[in-house]
């Protein structure tokens, strides 16, 4: 039995349906109906079963849990044996959006650092388009992204790694102030809009959003660093378009406020070229986004 079936099933049931499992996994759905008809062959039982619109757990399905975290806690196990036996060395290049290397990587780069110390890390803060551009010309090894272009896919090998959500914030004193969004054909002087130059993929998002509504703002402020406009927002400067996993703390704190608008979809994805010799290093950092995901290898 593959061990991806196995994924599979443990994804259903921590997301709580075949549906999002697909989407999870980013499987058509007819996949995910293949793996669990594959290990019910294997178990030789029913695991799921229709309710209604919804498929649940059989009695059978529940008893089989346990040994399904079992046997993938040991493959767990046996990819850390790895790790810890690998002397990884040399260097290894990324390049992402900050807002992703500041606010996401950050756990999978302690990851990498923990096993493999000797690798020399070279981080690289560029637009999507820069990592587009540095996997291309050898720059990068691996690289995040918000937006590939269609004419990278013949070079480029990309994945998807995360799906977010985006929304307008503002500082909780400086929101009273601002209009709400969602209405168009208006001119804006109660705040400034605050974003990252161009190409920039929130930019772009930003800027495809106010020309669909038509809205205007009469001042702007860009800065590159999303931390400094993070920083800007939260004393009453203006308001910006931001990641909601990059203000998620402050937004608890009640020190930022959603701002009234459609909500935003953020995907980002990651990858290397096609033509690229995977060093132990870059194999390591796979395995790790793999971990952070809870899904088998797509490299």
């Amino acid at each position: 039995m593959e061990i991806k079936i196995l994924h599979t099933f443990q994804t259903i049931l921590r997301t709580g349906s075949f549906t999002s499992a697909a989407r999870q996994l980013n499987y058509t759905p007819s996949t995910i109906t293949f793996h669990v008809a594959q290990l019910e062959a294997e178990a030789g039982v029913q695991i799921f079963e229709k309710s209604g619109r919804r498929m649940i757990l059989t009695k059978a399905g529940e008893a089989l849990i346990p040994y399904v975290e079992e046997v993938l806690a040991a493959e767990k196990k046996l990819r850390n044996f790895q790790y810890d036996s690998a002397e990884y060395q040399g260097t290894l290049s990324i390049g992402a959006p900050e807002s992703l290397l500041c606010f996401r990587l950050p756990r999978l780069l302690k990851r990498f650092h923990q096993l493999a110390p000797r690798v020399d890390l070279r981080l690289r803060s560029v637009t999507s388009q820069g990592v587009v551009a540095g996997l291309n010309d050898g720059q990068l090894d691996i690289g995040f992204a918000y937006r590939v272009p269609d004419k990278a896919a013949a070079q480029l090998a990309f994945f998807p790694f995360e799906q977010s959500s985006a929304h307008f914030y503002a500082s909780s004193a400086a929101s009273a102030r601002c209009p709400d969004l969602r209405e168009g054909h208006r001119v804006v002087r109660e705040l400034p809009r605050i974003s990252t130059p161009l190409p920039g993929g929130i930019r772009r998002l930003l800027d495809d959003y106010l020309r669909r509504k038509s809205i205007t703002f009469t001042n702007t402020i860009e800065i590159r660093s999303t931390q400094t406009i993070i920083n800007l927002i939260e004393n009453d400067m203006g308001l910006a378009l931001l990641p909601d996993f990059a203000v998620g703390d402050r937004v608890e704190q009640r020190k930022l406020s959603v701002i009234p608008a459609e909500k935003f979809r953020v995907d980002s994805f990651y990858g290397t070229h096609k033509n690229k010799w995977h060093s132990p290093a870059m194999n390591l950092f796979f395995d790790i986004i793999a971990e952070y995901k809870e899904l088998p290898r797509e490299f």
